[in-house]
């Protein structure tokens, strides 16, 4: 590259594989994957040297003798901090920038590779990603100085997956590298090494494309595959066992880099007060609500021990590091706007809105001012939930294929001391609804089945309780996986219930929130109680969702599973489930689904 700057490409990998052992070592035509992989790789021209960055464990040490017959160096690092394993390396090798794919990725694209540097060059980016590509084909470039600082705020030493260090901080400059070609455009087509079949793939390829020990071009393969489809199904299934995996491992660990101790409450009704007692329970005790003292106002009880003010002047004055937003829905983004420049986190209770219209621009105002966002759905924090998300990861049953959910709850117990008429729940502009208020199911399943594409909705005519909005409503959701959903909602029902069943190629769930049980079954398994507690305590769900909010905030951390983004999608479903009642037809959602870290 010159004088000015000086770029590496750095492979990351292990031989310590259980799912493939010695995977880098398999052959194909002769010679390891890893050596197709350097083969490409040499056709960059943007690149000074090309490294194997490996740990010191003994068993590694083959890769030693691959990077000497390849004409390549050896780096011998950290086993499992990643991180600070490519660190090392590129400051052994002077590098200022850097390249770098895991080493089972033998197709991995020499020109895009260059493409990066160029980019870098132009903008300076502090991460460049090209997740619009087949995956195992996109390289990452990182700014080596971007990487220090990385290493500085992290607080894990394991980093086999860490994208997430530069993007959930929000401090660096992160770029997606757009694709021109649009035949290359492929990001759910999957080309690296995890299992057996993926192996099987790639020999299928090779004996179709290489010749004479040439190097074939990403079009080439693409060609390939369009011309024969059925090689893609040889490794169809290994997508989603990856998947599941790479969830598992993506959590980021940061370094608090401030403290929460003071909270303002927006909305101190039912909702508002338990989340005061929560934080107390945390340790933060000071505590501010700000209270209008009209409508329904009434004295908060004295054990609470908060701060009230009365109008935002007041408010901001107390200097709060968080915002709790426990308003109704149709206030939540009108109230976010007046307090995001004066906090550090802002908590929304779900839904973030009743409608789409002002959230984008709010989601802009959270990333500009760098302030974390934490939509509060609770259900997701519940033990129900966590096992069924954990059933599904840690055990090969497949892709959800169905997900059935039944929610009936008689409206007028929920608050016996007010009219039920006039809470937010009940009330059109306050953004009520069961559809909007009972949202959890929804959200669920697209945490399971993925994105949908399509909502068919109806609203049932029945409403004993007189009300402007719905209060039995019938969802069937169409996911991009295929999956469907069905999902039941009603303000009607006498004793209320909350169950469902979720289906799997090979396996079942069911699960009662009325009985605290979670059931299921695997292929050639009895069916087993996999978690049940009569006596769980439900208010310990909003405690742990709280907890991570502020560790988040502590952390400076915005992106994550639960900020302001992330809550759009089943807003998103249910707004087309109210335009599909109304019309009669199913109605299409679009989403540009990335593979993201």
């Amino acid at each position: 590259m010159g004088s000015n700057m000086k770029v590496g490409y750095l492979i990351t990998g292990r031989l310590k594989s259980t799912r493939l052992p010695k995977k880098l070592l398999l052959e194909i035509k002769g010679k390891p994957i890893i050596s197709h992989m350097i083969d490409r790789l040499k056709l960059t021209t943007k690149v000074d040297e090309i490294i194997i960055c490996t740990s010191t464990n003994d068993q590694d040490r083959p890769l030693e003798d691959i990077a000497k017959q390849n004409g390549i160096e050896c780096y011998f690092g950290e086993s499992d901090d990643v991180l600070v394993r490519l660190l090392a390396a590129a400051d052994k090798y002077n590098l200022d920038y850097i390249l770098n794919i895991t080493a089972d990725c033998p197709f991995v694209d020499p020109e895009y590779a260059d493409k990066i540097v160029e980019k870098f060059v132009e903008t300076n980016a502090d991460l460049i990603r090209q997740f619009d590509l087949p995956h195992g084909v996109f390289s990452y470039g990182i700014k080596v100085d971007a990487l220090r600082k990385v290493v500085d705020i992290k607080d894990s030493t394991d980093t086999e997956v860490w994208g997430r260090y530069f993007v959930d901080t929000g401090i660096f400059n992160v770029l997606d590298l757009d694709v021109e070609n649009k035949k290359h455009n492929r990001p759910g087509l999957r080309m690296t090494l995890d299992y057996q079949e993926d192996f099987d793939f790639f020999q299928v390829i090779f004996d179709a494309l290489y010749v004479d020990s040439k190097v074939f071009s990403l079009t080439e393969i693409l060609d390939l595959l369009d011309r024969r489809p059925e090689i893609i199904n040889i490794n169809k299934n290994c997508g989603s066992k990856f998947k599941k995996r790479f969830i598992s491992q993506s959590e980021s660990k940061l370094k608090k880099m401030t403290k929460v101790e003071t909270a303002l409450i927006i909305g101190a009704g039912s909702i508002g007060q338990r989340h005061i007692r929560n934080l107390k329970k945390i340790g933060i005790s000071r505590i501010v609500a700000l209270r209008s003292k009209k409508g329904h106002y009434q004295k908060l009880p004295k054990e609470l021990n908060v701060i009230e003010v009365e109008n935002w002047k007041d408010a901001i004055s107390t200097n709060p590091d968080i915002a709790i937003i426990s308003n109704p829905s149709s206030l939540h983004v009108e109230t976010a706007r007046k307090i995001i420049n004066h906090v550090k986190g802002v908590f929304i209770e779900k839904p973030i809105s009743d409608s789409m219209d002002e959230c984008h621009d709010i989601i802009d105002v959270f990333n500009e001012k760098k302030v974390v966002s934490f939509v509060g759905y609770n259900m997701m924090f519940h033990p129900i939930v966590e096992n069924i998300i954990k059933f599904y990861n840690d055990n090969d049953v497949g892709e959800v294929v169905n997900i059935q959910c039944q929610v009936g709850q008689w409206l007028p117990d929920w608050h016996p001391y007010e009219d039920y008429k006039n809470a937010y729940y009940a009330r059109k502009d306050l953004g009520g609804g069961v559809a909007l208020t009972l949202i959890h199911e929804i959200h669920l399943a697209i945490e399971l089945a993925g994105l949908p594409t399509s909502v068919v909705g109806e609203i049932s005519g029945y409403d004993e309780l007189d009300l402007e909005v719905d209060v039995c409503s019938d969802l069937m959701i169409k996911h991009k996986s295929g999956a469907v959903s069905q999902i039941h909602l009603d303000y009607l029902q006498q004793p209320s219930h909350r169950s469902g069943l979720i289906t799997f190629k090979t396996g079942w769930l069911a699960y009662d929130f009325t009985k605290m049980e979670l059931t299921g079954q695997k292929k050639n398994d009895d069916i087993y109680t996999i978690w049940s507690d009569k006596n769980y305590d439900h208010n310990q769900a909003y405690i742990d969702q709280m907890s991570k909010f502020v560790r988040f905030v502590e952390e400076g951390r915005l992106r994550h599973d639960y900020d302001a983004s992330s809550s759009l999608k089943s807003l998103n479903v249910v707004e087309s489930f109210f335009e599909s009642s109304k019309s009669g037809k199913k109605v299409g959602l679009n989403y540009n689904e990335r593979f993201s870290f």
